[in-house]
């Protein structure tokens, strides 16, 4: 059916208006059973839904874009490479007709949900994706091009996410820490100059993220310092620099497995709503779990309450972190 007769027959109905977006390749097809209950779900709800099953990358921004700014909820089940695809996809939305976001996470490593605070059974995830609470969050801008949660790179940053969560809870904390240390050691120095708030650090880093998340690559835990607000218009700036022998990575460990970032001189916080960084040699970035090639200057802004997604209610949402939910 073409395109624009669907959007006609869409924009008909005298319900509610909801897009139903699964990535088929998520959890080895698990996706694919979210179908026939996300449906249901939303026919409850008193939607008229319309479901694409995503054929390739690409696809999730294309059906977001075309279809966001004629419905009332857009649902997706898959990873965090969907919600990415998604998000860049009703970013080109103009924000008055921006869709809510429904989110069944259904990938290999779910860091976005972990971080949303959503549950794990999947007939609640469906619930919450048509029944949760509307919430702001910030969206980031990488050189203009949108992400989700999380740009990095350096150590940590491919183990993150080429480790999948069964993985992970198999290995425990300090065994997936001592894999991430471990790959410093394929890092070159690389001096990097960071502007931020106004200041101008030049140093060598081994890793760097500009984050909106509690947890960052599984080792970085913000929590035990604080909450973190997903909708404060700020990211959080870890900055780590390149460890010279095994006593400044034994120093760098130490701080990951405490929390005690401000204890470590090689471990550099900030709070920021945009931040460039200038690297002698171009690396490659991951934006949400994509690898992302970029250039010599990397400008990286917070779009502050770009997008809305259903949260179950504060005193329902998971934390895996140790503190309170997200604000």
């Amino acid at each position: 059916m073409e395109t624009v007769e669907i959007k006609t027959r869409f924009g008909r109905e005298t319900r509610r208006n909801a897009v139903l977006i699964v990535n088929p390749k998520s959890g080895n097809t698990r996706s694919l059973m979210t179908i026939a209950p996300a449906v249901e779900a939303l026919s409850n709800a008193g939607y008229a839904a319309i479901t694409f099953t995503t054929t390739g990358p690409g696809d999730a921004t294309r059906i977001a874009s075309e279809y966001g700014g004629d419905c009332d909820l857009l649902v997706l089940a898959g990873g965090d490479g969907t919600i990415n695809e998604v998000i860049r996809g009703i970013m080109t939305v103009e924000r008055d007709r921006r869709p809510c976001l429904g989110y069944i996470p259904m990938g290999s490593t779910n860091d976005f949900a972990t971080a949303l605070g959503l549950p794990k059974r999947v007939d609640l995830l469906i619930d919450n994706a048509v029944n949760g609470v509307p919430t702001p969050i910030d969206v980031g801008s990488f050189n203009g091009r949108h992400y989700a949660y999380l740009a990095s790179f350096g150590a940590f940053t491919d183990i993150s996410y080429s480790t999948t969560q069964e993985s992970k809870n198999a290995l425990g904390f300090l065994a997936y820490l001592g894999s991430g240390m471990n790959s410093i050691a394929h890092i070159r120095p690389n001096p990097v100059t960071v502007l931020i708030n106004g200041e101008m650090i030049t140093d060598e880093y081994a890793f760097a993220a500009v984050s909106n998340t509690p947890s960052v690559v599984g080792v970085i835990n913000y929590t035990k310092q604080g909450t973190v607000d997903l909708n404060d218009g700020l990211f959080e700036v870890m900055l780590i620099n390149y460890p010279e022998n095994a006593i400044e990575v034994s120093r760098i460990a130490h701080a990951l497995s405490t929390g005690d970032f401000d204890g470590c001189e090689l471990m550099h916080r900030h709070t920021c709503s945009e931040v460039k960084f200038i690297l002698d040699e171009p690396v490659d970035w991951m934006l949400d779990g994509e690898r992302v090639e970029a250039g010599h200057e990397v400008t990286i802004k917070n779009i502050h309450s770009a997008v809305r997604i259903k949260l179950p209610a504060p005193e329902e949402r998971r934390s895996v972190f140790g503190k309170a939910p997200i604000r």
